[in-house]
């Protein structure tokens, strides 16, 4: 098996599913291993245990439910991405787990080449693009990413500093920036005039702290930059 294999762990209490999920990925050996849990616990021992790139996870188990697996993931585990797979499906419960930080949702039962493509884009080697940014053109950036409806986070560097914009669909939830979180952040990392980014599509924020509309938030940034200038 070759080394640094992605790891895809699958999480649910009908046995004869996780088994039969697994024997149908294994084709994709080469690619990603495959290691299954039967319940919220032992897929929380298997996450300590193991660097696990995505998690394929019920909504519905005796002890500890999909969506609170989910919060404990983007909690402890924000580098891992989740898909949730349910068959009670409903707006509601999507829009629960959306919110919560899960990358798909998709109602059983679902055709096992589905979930292969979805697995290989999710952990495809691809990184996101690169860029430099000068003057304005990080707005530009965002604004790109927002009417694009994209799930991401965008990592902006300069001298040293870091700052991170996540946006969820499209719309900027969450930034930080040193000990600053939310829209602070995010004004703060708008006035940097050059550095360097890198956008990681499909990170979910860990959580939500800002509630305005990016159109909003653009603006405001910019009549924060012209104010100091």
């Amino acid at each position: 098996m070759p080394k640094n294999l992605k790891k895809v762990l699958i999480v649910d209490d009908e046995e004869t599913l996780t088994w039969s999920m697994a024997k149908s990925l294994s084709k994709d050996k080469d690619k990603y291993e495959v290691i299954i849990a039967n319940n919220g616990q032992e897929a929380l021992t298997l996450l300590e245990q193991n660097r696990v790139d995505l998690v394929i996870t019920d909504i519905r188990m005796p002890d500890i439910n999909g969506l609170d697996l989910l919060v404990r993931i983007r909690k402890e585990y924000p580098q891992t991405k989740v898909i949730i797979m349910t068959a009670y499906g409903s707006s509601d419960i999507q829009k629960e787990a959306t919110q919560r930080g899960s990358l798909y949702y998709v109602e059983k039962p679902f055709e096992i080449s589905d979930i292969r493509k979805i697995i290989i884009d999710l952990i495809g080697h691809k990184k996101g693009f690169r860029g430099k940014v000068f003057g304005l053109q990080l707005t530009d950036v965002i604004q790109m990413n927002c009417l694009g409806r994209l799930t991401t986070a965008l990592i902006i560097t300069r001298d040293g500093e870091k700052g991170i914009i996540y946006l969820n669909e499209g719309e900027i939830v969450h930034a930080e920036c040193g000990e600053q979180k939310g829209a602070e952040a995010f004004y703060n990392i708008l006035s940097w005039q050059e550095g360097e980014f890198v956008s990681n599509i499909g990170f979910a924020a860990p959580v939500q702290t800002i509630y305005q509309s990016w159109e909003h938030l653009l603006i405001e940034a910019m009549r924060r930059n012209d104010e100091k200038a």
